[in-house]
């Protein structure tokens, strides 16, 4: 629902009119029931949620005090920019090939609007900066977070008066701040609170203008939610369990079509996929690019052109997905395509849990930051032990 026509926010999806969608009605109903600071309402979200949060900050730039997409984008060719100023901090990882900040075409076949595109302005839009009067150089911005093992920094776009612009990267893929849900909390939550937007009243109504009872939703109580998690998906043994074979640890050797990637925090031997000569993307697309002979990304096994030989127990739930991962920031342009396994993964930060491990080739884990989907992780060896590095203290309420 992050890129759509459906009434999410606004009838086109996309606008700034008739803004009486699910979001808003859903923001309308909490102030209608419980004491809201208007002065203090916000959007976040990871991955499509990041997509979709730039969205909000778009279509309700006069309500949003602050936004903080982390590891989203809009799409190539639906980029835009609020009409007034809204602070806006993005988090990326460096290896993100997922939803990658610095390049448009992902690791499964999507085309991303990059960040500096989105602060800078392009064809489509004139760019956050702009926005929120942003002049001068861009400098540190220091947070309690700088540095350590994970190379992490942010930095401003230059002084703003209508409220920072602040990008922030890390040396990981498609996941949390140091792959920890708390510290990437933590991160939200401090810039976030350091901003009121004075001029909403509620209701999405600004100083000056006529107070609103809103579109608040009508809402049915249905009792007390079940808190066991639902399965991730329904999983068959699609693997062949052998003595020797692919998605091995590259100390032992990999096999002659595979190459030693740095996937997670830890590295694994990849079965590599040929490509055919470089066509055009789409119909609709003047890029070049190279064509895999494989079936690109998904959500289940499939016959996708991957090997399906492992050396896993035979129970195993592991599956071969077919993704752009390669040694390289860039890899679908430069044509590193890859096979990797895929594990369920149900536990905290990058580490997916005993039973995801179980899944995985003997002596492998199952880690989260390289699948779009967070119950999904992949297999990798030499892995990291999980836990927040040094300085990553979480984020305390009272």
């Amino acid at each position: 629902m992050w890129t759509t026509c459906d009434e999410t926010v606004t009838p086109t999806g996309t606008g700034t009119k008739d803004v009486g969608g699910f979001i808003p009605g859903l923001l309308d109903t909490l102030e209608d029931q419980l004491c809201i600071d208007t002065t203090r309402e916000y959007a976040a979200g990871e991955s499509n949620g990041g997509i979709q949060t730039y969205q909000l900050g778009v279509d309700l730039a006069s309500r949003l005090a602050a936004i903080v997409p982390q590891f989203g984008s809009f799409h190539r060719g639906w980029n835009l920019s609020p009409s007034v100023g809204v602070p806006v901090l993005d988090l990326h990882g460096s290896k993100d090939t997922t939803v990658p900040g610095n390049v448009s075409l992902s690791g499964d076949g999507y085309y991303y609007t990059t960040t500096a595109e989105i602060f800078e302005g392009n064809s489509y839009s004139t760019g956050w900066k702009k926005s929120n009067g942003c002049t001068g150089s861009s400098f540190h911005y220091p947070t309690r977070f700088d540095g350590g093992k994970w190379d992490f920094w942010c930095v401003s776009e230059g002084k703003c008066v209508g409220g920072d612009v602040i990008r922030c990267s890390w040396s990981g893929g498609h996941n949390w701040l140091f792959n920890d849900a708390e510290s990437n909390g933590g991160l939200v939550t401090e810039f976030l609170l350091r901003w009121t937007k004075t001029s909403h009243i509620g209701k999405g109504r600004s100083l000056g203008e006529d107070p609103t009872a809103g579109r608040p939703l009508n809402v049915t109580i249905l009792g007390e939610v079940d808190p066991t998690p639902a399965p991730d998906y329904n999983l068959t043994t699609v693997l062949k369990p052998v003595k020797s074979g692919h998605y091995g640890d590259p100390d032992q050797g990999c096999q002659a079509d595979e190459e030693t990637l740095v996937i997670g925090t830890g590295r694994v031997c990849a079965p590599k996929i040929d490509t055919s000569p470089a066509t055009l993307f789409n119909v609709n697309s003047t890029d070049t690019v190279p064509t895999p002979k494989c079936k690109l990304g998904g959500s289940s096994s499939s016959p996708n052109g991957c090997p399906f030989d492992a050396v896993t127990a035979p129970h195993s739930k592991a599956w071969p997905v077919c993704l752009a991962k390669g040694n390289t920031t860039d890899p679908y342009q430069s044509g590193s395509f890859h096979c990797l396994l895929v594990c369920p993964c149900a536990g905290k930060g990058n580490d997916c849990g005993t039973h995801a491990h179980a899944q995985c080739p003997s002596g492998a884990t199952c880690q989260r930051g390289e699948i779009r989907n967070m119950k999904m992780g992949v297999c990798t060896f030499h892995a990291e032990q999980p836990g927040r590095p040094a300085g990553a203290a979480a984020l305390t309420s009272t």
